[in-house]
């Protein structure tokens, strides 16, 4: 296996080479805008205009730059992997990192800035409140690093954090992932918390190979964000705190996970587009605000914004992809779509499917990912990405009484606001040819094709 190319490992790195091969697609506003409601509102309408990357010069009462919509469009993970878009999914799905232990250096941009102790007042970060309904100001970027309390090794994940006070937040944990595990074992053992560091802001391969991915609990995802980079990642010794640092992090906040606390936490405007209720009732109690002297604050816009959903979904599809693959060599594509919040529904395309083997996939996936209620099966030859393609082979391949089935009282996504006490129903639909030979497409030769794009491209 090849090496993987050597990437930098901080987060204007790639600002700077994005913005030189992406021009216009990065942009700065120097207007003040308010710390609250501003910034979401800004960023959902951007949305409409090809969702770029922003950054806030001028945040009244933020001593910080902000960041918003990085993971803003699918092309940003390509750029960070080094891809075309078109091939994204398959180059995460079949990226079968090498880990790469990570070095641990004396000194990094992270430390530029240190507070501790008296001085550490959480009104130091511009942490706002995006939706009306929100229960407080919330850090939505915060990605978790923590260590299994038995073995030792650091995961990384993501968990909403409202603040509750100068050095406390509010936290919710995704039931049955691995913090969430840990904070059990940890318990078990007779621990009342759990240290932690909370990181804002990194190179975007540190977040794809951290926090967004998913592989076995006994992993150590620092060791994973190297073989992303390509390199050892640098890491320094916690100030406050036992849990390792990534050197060039724009902001770190080290603290203790409370396991036994019953913290006010939420509503929150969550990726369903519901302002919802918390998970678990932990806290965090902070003991140190770490941040490079020049940092930038990264934030990502909650609800079911283009950013937030991106974040679940292209992941999903990556490992998804991959699981499915196992057993179904013959799956072509999977994608988790917008209009179901990029984690309650999936489609699926296999080439040449036999008898039967549409649905033995679609009650695949759904054993794969607990959130998922809605699984269409198509074929090769509909693109996924294309919702109108999907809805079309529906129209045109799918009769309701015989090509779809529901599973009933499955386990569902605890932030679904239609789930029955964590009970949901799951639906599958086949849309694929049911004999053979079937109905030709309408096509054109391909030479026409792209000279008529070429054509239209011209008069644009």
């Amino acid at each position: 296996m090849a090496p993987a190319p050597v990437h930098p490992q901080d987060l204007r790195s790639f600002l700077s080479s994005y913005e030189a091969e992406h021009p216009g697609k990065v942009v700065y506003i120097k207007d003040e805008v308010d710390l609250d409601y501003d910034t979401t509102a800004i960023t959902f309408e951007y949305e409409k205009h090809g969702s770029p990357i922003l950054i806030f010069e001028n945040v009244k009462g933020s001593r910080f730059p902000v960041i918003m919509n990085l993971f803003g469009t699918r092309d940003r993970f390509a750029a960070a992997l080094g891809v075309t878009e078109d091939r994204l999914i398959d180059r995460w799905a079949n990226n079968d990192v090498v880990p790469v232990a990570p070095k641990l250096v004396k000194t990094g941009p992270i430390l530029d800035v240190v507070l501790k102790g008296a001085e550490v007042d959480l009104n130091y970060l511009p942490i706002m409140r995006h939706f009306i309904q929100d229960g407080g100001s919330y850090l939505t970027n915060a990605m978790f690093i923590a260590k299994d309390p038995e073995t030792g090794v650091r995961n990384a994940s993501f968990h909403r954090l409202q603040r509750n006070g100068k050095t406390r937040f509010g936290t919710s944990l995704h039931s049955r992932r691995h913090l969430w595990n840990y904070a059990r074992k940890a318990s078990a053992m007779g621990l009342k918390e759990l240290p932690v560091v909370i990181v804002a802001g990194c190179h975007p391969l540190i977040t794809i190979g951290s926090g967004l991915w998913k592989g076995p609990i006994s992993t150590d995802e620092y060791e994973v964000a190297g073989g992303f980079l390509g390199q050892p990642l640098e890491i320094v010794s916690g100030v406050t705190g036992p849990i390792e640092i990534p050197a060039h992090a724009e902001i770190a906040i080290e603290g203790r996970l409370i396991l036994d606390a019953d913290e006010d936490e939420g509503p929150f405007g969550e990726f369903t587009g519901y302002a919802s209720e918390r998970s678990t009732r932990n806290a965090v109690e902070v003991t140190g605000i770490l941040h490079r002297k020049d940092a930038f604050y990264h934030t990502v816009a909650p609800g079911i914004s283009d950013e937030h959903t991106l974040l679940l979904g292209i992941s999903q599809e990556a490992r998804q992809l991959k699981s499915l693959r196992v057993q179904y060599p013959s799956v072509t594509a999977v994608h988790y779509p917008k209009s179901g919040t990029c984690l309650l529904h999936a489609y699926v395309s296999v080439k040449d499917p036999a008898p039967g083997e549409p649905s033995n996939i679609a009650a695949a996936a759904f054993g794969d990912n607990l959130s998922l209620k809605l699984v269409i099966v198509v074929d090769a030859d509909v693109d996924v990405f294309d919702e109108e393609q999907v809805m079309w082979a529906v129209c045109t391949r799918f009769q309701a009484d015989t090509d779809m089935d529901v599973i009933r009282n499955g386990m569902g996504a605890i932030l679904d606001p239609s789930n029955r006490d964590g009970a949901t129903a799951k639906l599958m639909i086949d849309a694929t040819c049911k004999k053979r030979p079937y109905a030709a497409r309408h096509t054109l030769p391909d030479a026409v094709q792209e000279k008529a794009r070429k054509l239209v491209l011209g008069k644009l």
